[in-house]
C-alpha cells in the first residue's frame, strides 16, 4: 500500500479556500512529488455551487506531479458521489475537505475509490537561505 503524506500548510491552505468558497465547493488540484502533496493550484475558470465543481481541464498546468484532485463538500460528508469517484480514476491521490474544515475533516482516496491514509507533516524551513 502507498502512503501519502500532505504539508501541514497546504492542508491549512485547502481549508481555509474552504471555507472561503462555502456554501459552495471548493476544487483544485495537488502537486506531490515522492507521495508528498506540496501544493495545491487554483484553476481558473473553475465553475462551482453547492453540489459541485466543474475545472477546465485544459487549464491544469502539464506536470506529471499536478497528479491529485482536492474539493469540498460544504456537509460533514467525506464520502464520494458517482461523479467524483469517476474524477478520481485518473488522479493518483484525491482529497475531500468537509464541513466544518477542521484540520481533521477530510478523507483521502486513492484512483480506485478507496480511501487511503494521509499523514499530516511539517515542513522543513531550508536550512541555507
Amino acid at each position: 500500500m502507498v502512503k501519502w503524506f500532505i504539508y501541514k500548510d497546504v492542508l491549512e491552505s485547502i481549508m481555509e479556500f474552504s471555507k472561503s468558497f462555502y456554501p459552495n465547493e471548493f476544487s483544485g488540484m495537488l502537486y506531490s512529488k515522492d507521495n508528498i502533496i506540496e501544493d495545491i493550484y487554483i484553476i481558473p475558470q473553475t465553475k462551482s455551487n453547492y453540489n459541485s465543481a466543474v475545472i477546465r481541464l485544459d487549464l491544469v498546468p502539464m506536470s506529471f506531479y499536478v497528479n491529485g484532485s482536492v474539493h469540498s463538500h460544504p456537509t460533514p460528508n467525506g464520502d464520494p458521489s458517482n461523479a467524483d469517484l469517476s474524477f478520481f480514476q485518473s488522479k493518483d491521490i484525491n482529497i475531500i475537505a468537509y464541513y466544518p474544515f477542521s484540520l481533521s475533516s477530510f478523507k483521502a482516496y486513492n484512483s480506485f475509490g478507496k480511501e487511503v491514509c494521509l499523514e499530516v507533516i511539517i515542513r522543513e524551513e531550508n536550512k541555507n537561505l
